[in-house]
């Protein structure tokens, strides 16, 4: 049994503002209405913020889906913030923002949670328990690698450094790209199956994202050298209780990945190749591990440090936690404070921040 999970963010950092009707002509279209016709079942993890913005074609879509037993809504920050950097006030604020809307929207309360960039912290599983959540999504190379807490002592090393070097264009990139898949492969095979319960504040079952899979899924579908939906199948097989997909439902259909696109037809020769049975996320069976997730996110090094070392970074996140409602949704949304933002992007946090600032002059 395997899973699709696809996540929403019309706030995404790279994409311009004026691309919204494209990315969802593109991408949100055609993802949710094949997956429907081919009564395939998975998880969409949509901001409340994006929700309110989405045409009323795609929302009568996923209210179709609802109704038929196919789509599983998931819930999330309302503006895609990085919860660990906000206090605890702002952290529930954003969850039940989202939570709110999707109840009035579709009718249905979520059961699980979509931390966004899996960042995550020991007190946000208490936070989701206390607003009603039963299960999140959390990194799963991460637990893989909680078993030394302290980064300044032990820095986290990237399980595939040359696939990385490759996608940034580092060194020999065709090389770089041969031995990033030799790594990647072996990152696939370290995958366990199954949920897992997460030691926090309050205990919390977590469904892994292998980034890894993600990462082989997309290469296949993009058909990059040495890689196609069949090989990815492949690398995949005999996996079980697993994330097939989960990330950006962007990237199928609307935005490339080194140049290739991606399509949902491409995605769905991976689950013919796979010949596996597709099921909601949250009927993935648990593995009966128990373990502690450290403070992480699914960034190579499984940081925070995008979203706070750059000096812009660091004076959004300064500034954010004197901002009031309803501006503040807008000065935490990360990405402003994304891997590469646009100038709009992080300009709309800023702007935020002043007009609060200025009005309660």
């Amino acid at each position: 049994m395997m899973s699709l999970v696809f996540h929403g963010n019309l706030q995404y950092a790279e994409i311009p503002k004026s691309e919204i009707p494209k990315v969802i002509e593109k991408a949100y279209l055609p993802v949710i209405g094949r997956l429907l016709k081919e009564e395939i079942p998975f998880g969409l993890n949509i901001t409340g913020y994006t929700l309110e913005i989405l045409p009323r074609e795609v929302i009568e879509l996923v209210r179709e889906g609802i109704a038929g037993g196919l789509i599983e809504i998931i819930g999330t920050s309302y503006t895609h913030a990085i919860l660990p950097l906000l206090p605890l006030d702002r952290v529930e604020a954003q969850v039940r923002k989202d939570r709110e809307l999707k109840e009035e929207l579709f009718e249905v309360s979520p059961k699980g949670f979509w931390l966004p960039e899996l960042a995550y912290d020991p007190i946000i599983p208490a936070i989701l328990k206390d607003n009603g959540y039963g299960y999140v999504f959390a990194d799963g190379e991460a637990m893989l690698l909680s078993d030394h807490l302290n980064s300044a002592v032990k820095p986290i090393k990237p399980l595939y450094p040359h696939l990385i070097k490759a996608q940034r264009g580092e060194g020999n990139v065709f090389l770089n790209y041969i031995l990033g898949l030799r790594e990647l492969k072996k990152a696939v095979e370290k995958a366990f199956p199954g949920k897992v319960t997460l030691e926090a504040v309050k205990n919390i079952d977590a469904v892994p994202v292998w980034v890894a899979i993600n990462t082989a899924v997309m290469l296949g579908i993009g058909r990059f050298p040495l890689m196609n939906p069949k090989k990815a199948a492949n690398w995949l097989r005999g996996k079980d209780d697993v994330l097939l997909y989960g990330t950006d439902i962007e990237f199928i259909g609307y935005r490339d990945l080194a140049g290739r696109r991606m399509s949902i037809d491409g995605l769905l020769e991976v689950v013919k190749a796979l010949n596996v049975e597709l099921s909601l996320p949250s009927e993935l069976k648990h593995s009966g591990r128990k373990l502690y997730l450290r403070t992480s996110s699914w960034a190579p090094d499984k940081s925070l440090r995008i979203w706070t070392e750059d000096e812009g970074n660091a004076r959004l996140n300064m500034l954010t936690p004197f901002v009031g409602e309803p501006l503040a949704f807008l000065a935490e949304n990360s990405d402003a404070r994304g891997w590469e933002p646009l100038p709009e992007r992080r300009l709309d946090a800023f702007r935020a921040i002043y007009n609060d600032w200025r009005g309660s002059k």
